[in-house]
């Protein structure tokens, strides 16, 4: 079988949904843990590098008739500066604001890569319907319902809409991602850095980009979400103003041609650079998952150096 379709065979499964709310076809399904309609699906595998990789998609509804005025763009970079697993990404033709996150798996990856895609898939439905009246809100756009095509309207909502409690519970204790781990990083062969150090909960590390000055990776397993507690914050800033709308651009182009996990989303640094963000939450802690977040994001370095001197 297709990777992309055994990891969102696997995606499927492992979310417990149940058939009455699903709709299911080759590489993709889509189901409704509620009122908001979420979609998994697999990309075609293209050859990086004498390698086969698939991009699974992860994405949840939000908003409808949001237009991406500056106020809009603004406030989504803000928000996004709290980003987990997935990305608020507008598509400004459209007019929608929605969840998205991705993953880039590989026969090599397929054990991390799958989990990797639960936990984003978990998080995002829950966060979408806990958040969504809110958003309408701030945003004054109207929640994205739909409904089943045969179902119908969902009226009593998946347990798995809970789910973030448990993340958070776990998030009580202190962070897995420990010292070692780290500063094992300090040392990974080949170095995607030019220069990294650590401490016993924090790594830094330079990456090259254009200019002479370079992006900055920091990993923080001190950081505590505010929602989720304990896991580990990864940060790529790169020495670029966060125009909103490059901010806008880059989680776009992220949701059309990923080169790495999209596990986050960009947003604005409090020195006002671009930036990404994503946080690992304690519960979804796999060994050696530290080093291949490093990996992506130097991939994701590259990429958007070569999308902002392109455009």
């Amino acid at each position: 079988m297709d990777i992309g379709q055994r990891l969102v065979d696997y995606v499927y499964e492992r979310m417990q949904i149940d058939e009455p709310w699903a709709v299911r076809a080759a590489q993709r399904f889509s189901w409704w843990g509620g009122s908001l309609a979420q979609r998994v699906w697999a990309d075609e595998a293209r050859i990086v590098d004498g390698i086969a990789v698939t991009h699974v998609h992860i994405e949840t509804d939000l908003l409808r008739r949001v237009r991406a005025t500056p106020e809009t763009l603004e406030r989504l970079a803000g928000i996004n500066r709290l980003a987990t697993l997935s990305a608020y990404v507008a598509d400004a033709k459209a007019q929608l604001i929605r969840l998205h996150a991705s993953v880039s798996v590989t026969e090599e990856n397929f054990p991390m890569a799958r989990m990797l895609a639960v936990h984003a898939t978990a998080l995002q439905v829950a966060d979408a319907h806990a958040e969504v009246e809110p958003l309408a809100e701030i945003f004054g756009g109207d929640i994205d319902e739909s409904e089943h095509p045969i179902s119908g309207a969902r009226i009593e909502e998946d347990e798995m809409l809970d789910v973030a409690s448990v993340y958070a519970s776990r998030g009580d204790d202190p962070s897995p991602f420990g010292a070692d781990e780290l500063a094992e990083l300090v040392r990974i062969e080949p170095r995607p850095w030019t220069a990294a150090s650590s401490t016993e909960q924090q790594l830094d590390a330079e990456l090259p980009f254009d200019g002479g000055e370079p992006s900055r990776l920091a990993l923080d397993a001190a950081y505590v979400h505010p929602a989720l507690g304990s896991g580990l914050r990864i940060a790529l800033t790169l020495p670029v103003p966060a125009a909103f709308q490059r901010v806008q651009g880059l989680n776009a182009a992220e949701t059309n041609q990923p080169d790495a996990h999209q596990i986050g989303g960009w947003c604005a640094s409090e020195e006002d650079k671009l930036m990404f963000v994503s946080f690992v939450p304690s519960a979804a802690y796999m060994p050696n998952m530290a080093r291949a977040m490093m990996y992506h994001m130097a991939t994701r370095n590259g990429w958007a150096h070569h999308l902002l001197t392109s455009s």
